[in-house]
């Protein structure tokens, strides 16, 4: 058998030595490679699968991205489209609001001129009176009857020397008469209306004038409550009609000087006693306008301070006792108040003057018992 073997070709034998040798030694690390093949086979496929399911889920990410996307255009297209609907309303409404606005003005224009064209019909200088009631001394010797069309007659019984009983009748005619038992609110509804005009840039005149005891400084400042005047009810209307303005358009100015006339002599009742300066009347040769030079203006921001300025004036005013009236008043007092109110959108400015004016009484020296000083106030007075 050696024989046979080492009969055959040398290399064959080697191959076939060898090859017997090599397979024996080879098969078990080939059958580990394979179980190292198959452990990291099964590694990938649970890493693909993983990365699988990372990318199926990356994949729904960005499908909801993009719907939301889509979405998210979709709204903003929307929001666009609402938002240039917003921009054309907005510039229809600012085109009609430039219409109303235009008519309102026309509209206020034609109120203004109707206004104080009625005013003017019924007279740029009207004359109303008042009727005091009678005292006893005269409630036998007068008798008053009113008609509607302003007609005041007065009936008076007199005798003669010869005692004769005779009756005397007299007509007067006014603009309105307010007899014995009218209330300051009707007397200030008769002039109420002049105080739109002033804020509508007309100059307006009340003023009260009669014999001394009549009621005339009742009539313009009366007291409290029901009972006052014409003048707080006038400054209370004029902020009133003001605060109806509209204030991002128009802003107005209120001003007050009150001003006494003594005998010959103007005073300054805001200046109180300590004033030096001389007032003086100066009259503008171009509008006609009468202005006192000199004299303090307050500006005025409610009526409550405008009020509480004149309470602190009037108690300077000079007044006196007499036969006829406990507190005879023995000066001219005169309030102007000054409105200046500004338009923001034309520029323009609407100024006006309200003058409310109390003058004292004329009166009898024999009736009133005046004498001295109040002698010669009351004769001051009369000349006025």
């Amino acid at each position: 058998r050696t024989r046979q073997v080492f009969g055959t070709p040398p290399a064959t034998a080697i191959r076939a030595v060898l090859g017997a040798d090599l397979e024996a030694v080879a098969q078990p690390a080939w059958k580990e490679s394979l179980v190292g093949l198959d452990a990291s086979e099964d590694s990938l496929q649970s890493e693909m699968g993983r990365l699988r399911s990372r990318i199926r889920e990356l994949e729904a990410e960005l499908e909801m991205r993009s719907v939301a996307s889509a979405m998210a255009a979709s709204s903003q297209g929307e929001l666009k489209g609402r938002l240039s609907l917003a921009e054309q309303r907005a510039k229809d409404l600012e085109s009609k609001n430039r219409l109303l606005e235009s008519l309102f003005q026309n509209e206020q224009e034609q109120r203004r001129r109707v206004h104080n064209q009625l005013l003017d019909m019924k007279g740029q200088i009207r004359v109303f009176c008042r009727v005091r009631p009678m005292v006893r001394a005269v409630e036998q010797e007068e008798c008053l009857t009113i008609r509607r069309d302003g007609t005041l007659e007065v009936l008076r019984n007199l005798t003669s020397v010869d005692g004769l009983q005779r009756q005397e009748k007299k007509h007067f005619q006014f603009d309105a008469v307010f007899g014995p038992s009218s209330q300051q609110e009707e007397i200030f509804r008769e002039v109420q209306s002049l105080v739109q005009s002033a804020v509508d840039g007309y100059n307006v005149t009340i003023m009260a004038y009669g014999q001394t005891g009549a009621g005339k400084t009742f009539t313009m400042y009366g007291g409290q409550g029901e009972s006052r005047g014409v003048v707080p009810r006038t400054v209370d209307a004029i902020f009133q009609a003001l605060r109806k303005l509209d204030p991002q358009r128009f802003s107005a100015t209120v001003r007050a000087q009150l001003v006494e006339l003594y005998k010959n002599d103007l005073l300054d009742l805001m200046a109180g006693k300590g004033a030096a300066a001389k007032l003086e009347l100066r009259r503008d040769s171009r509008s006609g306008d009468v202005a006192i030079e000199n004299v303090e203006e307050r500006e005025v921001e409610s009526p409550e301070q405008l009020l509480k300025l004149l309470e602190a004036g009037t108690e300077l005013r000079r007044v006196a006792s007499t036969l006829l009236n406990a507190d005879s008043s023995r000066s001219h007092l005169f309030l102007t108040i000054s409105i200046e109110v500004l338009d923001r959108e034309t520029n323009g400015t609407i100024t006006s003057k309200v003058r409310l004016c109390d003058l004292a009484g004329s009166e009898r020296p024999k009736r009133s018992g005046a004498s001295g000083d109040t002698m010669k106030e009351a004769i001051e007075i009369n000349k006025a």
